[in-house]
């Protein structure tokens, strides 16, 4: 699995926030990676995205959210993008 991670400043724009958050969601689904949880931080400083697939689908995922102009959208929302690989901790 892979975590999709956008960390910014608390207390933002919530709406702007929210149509990045659905643009997110269209490229995950897009891709054909599976969603396994997305979660808002309560500040809303922080969004994640937990998403699993074969290597092909996160490639694709990562293309399109590269195309899109996504990852720059988050930037200008004044977030930095995180994707790393996800491990459970024991």
């Amino acid at each position: 699995m892979r975590v999709l991670m956008f960390e910014g400043e608390a207390y933002c724009d919530s709406d702007r926030q929210d149509v990045l958050v659905r643009r997110t969601l269209d490229a995950i689904k897009k891709s054909g990676a599976a969603l396994e949880a997305s979660e808002l931080s309560v500040d809303r400083g922080a969004a994640m995205f937990l998403v699993s697939g074969d290597f092909r689908a996160i490639r694709r995922l990562w293309s399109i959210v590269e195309a899109t102009g996504l990852e720059n959208a988050w930037q200008a929302f004044g977030a930095r993008l995180d994707w790393q690989n996800f491990e459970m901790s024991r």
